[in-house]
């Protein structure tokens, strides 16, 4: 008997009549909470969608970056950097700027000292061109 009322039964139309704020009131939250696997769930989670979500300008707008510096323990820091290294590539940098400096005013006497000769010997015929070196192999 109990069958042939269950099978007479509209489900849909008993369920259209429960109130399910009502019970949903009375589920302890907490408990279905503390049975569910977080890590099954967030396993389904795709972070990547996520992440593209996420406006960077804000989140960057909230990070304290000052707080960030002040955990920098800059003594370490110091002492983990290869200073030696730095300063034979920046002294090297100098050196090396030093002589092309050095080149650059050589050529720009260089070129003052034969006009200056040229007008002594008042040959107006202006600097003559460098000397050609012999046995040069000619480009093709």
């Amino acid at each position: 008997m109990i069958d042939l009322v269950v099978e007479s039964l509209d489900l849909n139309a008993l369920i259209a009549q429960i109130d399910l704020n009502a019970v949903l009131a009375r589920v302890d939250l907490n408990e279905v909470v503390d049975r569910m696997d977080l890590n099954e769930v967030v396993a389904h989670i795709d972070l990547d969608e996520v992440v593209a979500r996420v406006d960077m300008n804000k989140l960057l707008a909230r990070v304290d970056i000052n707080q960030i510096v002040s955990r920098i323990d800059v003594e370490t820091l110091v002492k983990n950097t290869d200073l030696g290294a730095i300063m034979v590539s920046s002294s090297s940098t100098l050196a090396t700027e030093a002589v092309d400096q050095g080149r650059s005013h050589a050529v720009s006497m260089d070129d003052t000292l034969a006009r200056w000769v040229s007008r002594i010997r008042r040959n107006h015929t202006g600097r003559a061109e460098p000397p050609e070196l012999p046995n040069t192999p000619e480009e093709p």
